[in-house]
């Protein structure tokens, strides 16, 4: 349900302008969810809290659009926004929100699908979340 609550806050987000850095944003049209996107997020929030590190690229090299394509997703553009520690989804889409390259991605226009996740390691002591949204405009 966590995605879907992305979602949700990011298209209430996506309704109003926004100004991300320097840049400013119209309101954007809403995002609908894919699960293809879904799943390719879950899938990477639970590599990086498997193997414990923070990036958008994979220790096998493998980026955001590689791990959209091997979802199944059939692509145009695809973007990534990945974000570590935040306990809620409130408190993740709000940093996303304060950093403008992140939220750029929430207000680019020319995304209409999305899919999010997180994902926490059991084996990690202190639990720390790790959350990947992946926005896309498909072919």
């Amino acid at each position: 349900h966590a995605g879907q609550d992305i979602l949700a806050l990011v298209n209430a987000a996506r309704a109003r302008p926004r100004t991300c850095g320097r840049q400013a944003f119209g309101p954007a049209g809403p995002l609908t969810w894919n699960p293809l996107l879904g799943q390719a997020a879950l899938a990477h929030s639970a590599d990086m809290a498997q193997k414990h590190y923070f990036n958008h690229k994979q220790p096998d090299d493998s980026q955001p659009a590689d791990r959209a394509t091997a979802a199944g997703y059939r692509w145009v553009r695809v973007g990534e926004n990945i974000a570590s520690g935040q306990r809620s989804v409130e408190e993740a889409v709000a940093s996303w929100l304060d950093s403008p390259g992140h939220c750029a991605n929430i207000m680019n226009p020319t995304f209409t699908e999305m899919g999010a996740a997180y994902a926490i390691n059991p084996q990690n002591h202190n639990r720390t979340p790790y959350w990947t949204q992946v926005f896309g405009t498909p072919r």
